[in-house]
């Protein structure tokens, strides 16, 4: 039998489809929350434009799913078009949340009606009707938004996730499909760029200007799922604009394009933010330039201590010297002088840049016998769990690690003739977050062409707060004689620091 055949479908639809409150609490089975049902009242009038900016844990995904399976079985023959930035994302997430709740459903006293919905990797729909009645996932490639095209329906419904990453030409054709007075959009995301057309639908398209979209925000704070303690937990654990982000569901307004501000920047010049009695290691990091007369090869002498991004055990860096400067050092020289000064330190780990010709000085060092070896390759993805939910990459979780350090006091440099370049490289660091809410760091090919200095000296530095930048403690912290060379520009440093 067909569900339009069915004579328990109509008193169905009467019941549900002027009261999505009422399918999710009772159809799937789950109360909403306060801030779930203001969103489903916006959504249930024909013709609706909600957009809704959440923070962490507010039922989001959970609203996303009973939205697009209420309108599939309240109204006849409807399609919804549910879209990311990416199609993993909608298989990942919101499939998921679907299939959870069609088991709810399921389960249920409204549990009949789940025997006429199919399930596939792309498509829900309605069994009988495949072609016609169903919920798809669709994106389309950058500079491609036609290959969103193509839909017209009296019940149509768009439903974009992650919507803050969605690129604006691609609304300009899902919007251009809303032709009927029915046709309803929903639009979710972690609010992540303060431009584009979702911001746009919080400010100047919102019903309070005079638009016709129906702004919400969905404040992790205030919703009944998140505890106070992960809300505290994150504050220690995010940056101030994280947070904003990610917990009050917020645009980042007083954004600048750039991790580090001149001020903080200088202000790590002749800090003292390890002392040289207290426990800590030696770490040698080293960047490999690309060859051309723009980039240098660098490497950087430090004392470090501490292992985490934040809190008491947060890492700490002292800059002692930037004993290669040069971008005319050749690859074989540049070993050798990073053998040398490795050698006369004690237990001295070396982070080297392999990315592109600094696989080479790898390969040296570790054919010169030098242990403690580590190479650095920026573009991979970070190791824990949590640091692949924050940073797009390890370039990201370092540079941001490292730009923290330098706003709360973790970060002193020694002077001397990089210093002014390194000032320009600090404060020159464009970010965005992608369609996730992490942080990404512009490339530097996107750098060169914005006229942005290339970042030799900050990149070694930001080597020294890579989550696997290990060290090993120095012994004998208190002894004063027999030092080698490497010790003594360590003791040289300390004596400059000394007055400060």
């Amino acid at each position: 039998m067909r569900l339009t055949e069915d004579p328990r479908w109509l008193g169905f639809v009467k019941r549900y489809c002027n009261s999505l409150p009422a399918f999710m609490a009772v159809v799937i089975g789950r109360e909403p929350t306060w801030q779930q049902l203001e969103l489903l009242e916006a959504v249930t009038p024909p013709g609706s434009r909600v957009s809704v900016r959440s923070g962490h844990g507010t039922g989001k995904s959970a609203s996303l799913a009973c939205v697009a399976l209420w309108h599939l079985l309240c109204f006849p023959k409807s399609n919804t078009m549910i879209t990311a930035p990416k199609i993993e994302q909608v298989r990942n997430v919101a499939w998921k949340e679907m299939a959870d709740a069609v088991d709810l459903i399921r389960q249920g006293v409204e549990g009949w009606i789940a025997d006429y919905i199919g399930f596939e990797t792309e498509r829900i729909y309605i069994k009988h009707y495949k072609q016609q009645w169903f919920i798809f996932a669709k994106t389309a490639p950058r500079g491609s938004p036609e290959n969103l095209a193509g839909m017209h329906r009296d019940w149509y419904m768009v439903i974009a996730d992650e919507a803050s990453g969605i690129p604006d030409p691609n609304y300009a054709v899902m919007t251009g499909a809303l032709t009927d007075a029915r046709n309803r959009m929903v639009m979710f995301s972690q609010p992540t760029r303060p431009s584009g057309f979702f911001y746009d639908t919080h400010h100047k398209l919102a019903k309070h200007n005079g638009g016709v979209w129906t702004s919400l925000c969905m404040d992790s704070r205030h919703s009944p799922l998140v505890s106070l303690d992960f809300v505290e937990e994150k504050r220690d654990e995010y940056t101030e604009e994280e947070f904003t982000i990610k917990v009050l569901g917020e645009f980042p307004e007083t954004r600048d394009g750039y991790l580090l501000g001149r001020p903080h920047a200088e202000a790590c010049f002749g800090r003292v933010a390890v002392q040289p009695d207290e426990p800590h290691g030696f770490l040698i990091a080293v960047d490999v330039g690309a060859g051309e007369y723009r980039d240098k090869s660098v490497a950087v002498l430090a004392r470090v201590t501490g292992h985490g991004e934040y809190g008491a055990d947060a890492r700490r860096v002292q800059v002692l010297d930037v004993p290669v400067f040069s971008n005319t050092r050749n690859l074989q020289g540049l070993a050798g002088d990073v053998f040398v000064l490795a050698s006369e330190l004690e237990s001295a780990g070396v982070l080297v840049d392999a990315g592109g010709m600094g696989v080479a000085v790898c390969q040296s060092l570790e054919d010169k016998g030098l242990p403690d070896v580590r190479r650095v390759k920026w573009g991979a993805p970070c190791f824990q769990n949590r640091n692949r939910e924050r940073y797009f990459n390890l370039r990201a979780q370092a540079m941001v690690a490292a730009s923290r350090a330098a706003k709360e006091g973790r970060l002193g440099i020694a002077g001397g003739r990089w210093q002014r370049e390194l000032l320009d490289q600090m404060s020159r660091i464009p970010y965005t977050y992608d369609e996730k809410a992490r942080y990404v760091i512009e490339r530097k090919d996107e750098m060169r062409k914005a006229g942005l200095p290339s970042p030799d000296v900050w990149d070694a530095i930001c080597f020294l707060f890579l989550e696997g930048a290990h060290y090993t403690q120095r012994e004998n912290l208190d002894a004063q004689s027999g030092m080698s060379p490497g010790e003594r520009m360590a003791a040289m440093a300390d004596a400059l620091f000394a007055d400060v």
